[in-house]
């Protein structure tokens, strides 16, 4: 028990002061998905078990592919690919040619085609993937196995993936470089735009390669009956992919890929955002899907036994996918190669994959080795004339330029109501959609409110207090209960940017300080329920402080914002416990991050009087067209674009009180008042329908200013 007078310091404000109880917090979000994953993963396992034939396992491939067809959205038309070959390199034994050609207009590949000097045409071709590397398709481990095919007859088309090599996606052409760094951000950046539009990074990843392929075999070189796709890491993930999509292959080499989502999710968890197809385990899907959909034609798992891909969810996954190979009597094309050594295409990989593509296509007996040979300078293997394609040329877009025109297609117009009467109606309407689409639940579980102890201050106690907003979900928070409440002022709920605690000397103190009750918990994965993320540097920095529980969410079915909006509801529940009888109504007010599941929340329970939202977000339309934003997914819904924004979500509160305060850009900048205004028009329109424009409002709190000045009549109604 905490002696009266004592002074709060940030450690009393925690509520689990155990280790234990705090460990157990921090994995708590953690723990909940992974019931709910591992439910999804036992109910797929028992429907491949249950596959005794070949129809069966027919069937089963063409439900794999409608379903990853289903996520991407829609695919792009084939439109004209304006291919060119810029440069010709000859060497002893092949050719390179440099290649450039559109795989949507403006959207250019940069590419290398080796093409054997000598044997009989047309030759079998390999489409080759490219892992993390910056350089991209000029990775000397991967030249390297380029040409050792080439040498064995191959015809080998590589090409840079997006934000990889010569089609960085955020090259900034004053420092010479991509900002952010890291291919992986790149990657994700882009991909929470795509999130938005219910599409994903992979779905441009995908077309790249389809196009690809669509060049390999235009070639006259290139003998379309005997064509295979290999690449490493993420190449191991695209190469994954398009064997589960495209017939035109005939065999197929991931290497330092396959595993098992339940391995995947308990080691490193999810990765960038173009090896995830969301929702994929939700939609009963997991990796030896990839190589189902590819049976019974030649597929071989090269892997490392020391990869963070873990070994042992390959080899479970090897064991699934054999047997139904085995149903085909196919069990020899479907193989795995296990080299002792840690995550690359090293030399004995690549040797296995030049050993099975030989066997496969060459219809060469034995093991293969890879010749001693020179790789090229970088430069040398350019496409494009500067060695970026958006510095080389004027109308090249990238993943986000192409996801903002395709945002624009699929918003739809507002159709806002013109009556009273036709406004209820909308906004059952909408609030459906919403509930859909981030995964809402109402629940009227047992709270299980317990007090874990109190602090005094002066004018207030600070109860330390758990609650249940659902079963398996423990939220701690703080409870500020004035000495002399005013029962004709709300109970505000406190939702923060970050931490229950980060503002209990300040706003949360002169809330209380004013006689108003106040609950501030630590919504999930916030707070006392943060983990350590294992992502950090640009990934922390610009995307999430814990991408992998907002992954982990997605793949579920499930989303941060819709999981948050529940504990804002239910803490609703735990706030009229603690005060008891009131005939006022409840405020609730969130800072920063905390702004959009607040909104949600609040036009999904009505006893909310009015919302204060300070340093929100504006609208996920401005994410989706800003070249850089930051700390965005954790917002995200995905397809929300499709159905509603934010700002037409704000129309549900009408006519209840919402003042936006410090209305904030995608990347934290505070917006002017009338760019503010300008962006909830539609909010306007319904609250002016109800007559009640003048609770709508929009305000810039200057830094130092009191809250109680700041939002003097929003807290008193």
């Amino acid at each position: 028990m905490i002696l009266p007078g004592r002074a709060a310091s940030q450690s009393d404000l925690a509520v689990l002061k155990s280790e234990a109880e705090a460990q157990a917090e921090s994995q708590l979000l953690y723990d909940y998905l992974t019931r709910i994953a591992r439910d999804y993963l036992d109910q797929r396992e028992r429907e491949i078990a249950a596959i005794s034939t070949p129809a069966q396992a027919e069937a089963r491939k063409r439900l794999i592919r409608e379903r990853i067809l289903a996520l991407l959205g829609p695919l792009p038309k084939k439109t004209d690919l304006k291919a060119q070959v810029t440069g010709r390199l000859e060497r002893e034994g092949y050719t390179v040619e440099n290649v450039v050609y559109q795989s949507q207009p403006g959207f250019y590949v940069t590419a290398n085609l080796y093409i054997p000097a000598a044997g009989k045409k047309p030759f079998p071709a390999v489409l080759g993937t490219c892992g993390h590397t910056n350089n991209g398709k000029a990775a000397a481990i991967y030249q390297t196995l380029w040409i050792s095919l080439a040498k064995m007859g191959f015809v080998v088309l590589s090409f840079d993936p997006p934000g990889q090599g010569e089609r960085m996606m955020y090259w900034n052409a004053d420092l010479g470089e991509p900002l952010p760094p890291g291919t992986t951000t790149d990657h994700s950046l882009s991909g929470i735009q795509c999130m938005l539009t219910g599409t994903g990074e992979a779905t441009y990843f995908i077309w790249d390669m389809i196009r690809s392929l669509d060049y390999l075999l235009s070639r006259p070189e290139v003998d379309p009956q005997r064509v295979a796709v290999t690449g490493n890491s993420g190449g191991g993930t695209q190469t994954a992919y398009i064997a589960a999509l495209d017939d035109r292959l005939t065999a197929a080499v991931p290497s330092c890929y396959m595993t098992a989502w339940r391995r995947l999710w308990e080691t490193i968890g999810p990765q960038d955002a173009e090896q995830n197809i969301l929702p994929f385990i939700g939609s009963g899907l997991d990796f030896g899907d990839f190589a189902i959909a590819f049976a019974p034609r030649p597929f071989l798992m090269n892997l490392a036994i020391q990869d963070f891909f873990s070994i042992l969810g390959a080899r479970e996954t090897y064991a699934e996918v054999k047997r139904i190979y085995e149903l085909y009597g196919a069990g020899d094309k479907f193989a795995k190669f296990e080299a002792d050594d840690q995550h690359g295409y090293s030399r004995p990989r690549r040797e296995a994959c030049m050993g099975w593509l030989g066997k496969y296509m060459l219809g060469l007996d034995g093991p293969q080795k890879e010749p001693e040979l020179t790789t090229e300078w970088e430069r040398n293997l350019w496409a494009s004339p500067t060695g970026q394609v958006l510095t080389s040329y004027r109308d090249a877009q990238t993943v986000a330029s192409l996801n903002a025109a395709y945002a624009q297609k699929i918003m739809p117009a507002p159709g806002l109501p013109n009556s009273v009467e036709s406004l209820e109606r909308w906004r059952e309407e909408l609030l459906g959609k919403v509930r859909k689409l981030t995964g809402f639940e109402r629940f009227t579980t047992p709270l299980n409110l317990q007090n874990r102890g109190s602090i005094w201050r002066p004018g207030m106690s600070i109860e330390l207090i758990t609650y249940d907003p659902e079963p398996g979900i423990t939220l701690p928070a703080l409870f500020f209960r004035p000495d002399s409440v005013r029962r004709e002022l709300p109970a505000v709920l406190y939702a923060a940017d970050w931490s229950k605690s980060e503002d209990a000397a300040g706003d949360i103190a002169a809330l209380a300080a004013g006689g108003r009750p106040v609950l501030a918990p630590d919504v999930r994965g916030k707070g006392e329920g943060a983990r350590l993320s294992g992502k950090s540097g640009p990934f922390q920095d610009w995307l999430s402080r814990d991408w992998a529980l907002a992954l982990m969410a997605f793949h579920v079915n499930k989303s941060l914002v819709g999981m948050r909006a529940v504990d804002l509801v239910r803490s609703l529940d735990a706030l009229a416990e603690l005060c008891g009888d009131r005939k006022s109504g409840m405020t609730v007010l969130a800072k920063g991050s905390a702004g959009v599941p607040a909104l949600h929340a609040a036009a999904l329970d009505n006893r909310i009087s009015s919302v204060i939202i300070e340093g929100g977000l504006a609208s996920w339309k401005a994410v989706v067209e800003a070249k850089y934003h930051r700390g965005q997914l954790d917002n995200a819904v995905l397809g929300a674009l499709a159905q509603y924004d934010l700002p037409l979500l704000a129309s549900a509160l009408a006519p209840r009180t919402l003042v936006l305060s410090n209305t904030s850009d995608p990347m934290g900048h505070v917006l002017p008042l009338e760019q503010a205004a300008l962006e909830y028009q539609a909010a306007a329109h319904c609250y002016k329908i109800l007559n009640r424009s003048q609770n709508l409002r929009f305000a810039i709190r200057q830094e130092g200013l009191e809250v109680l000045r700041a939002y003097s009549n929003a807290l008193s109604e």
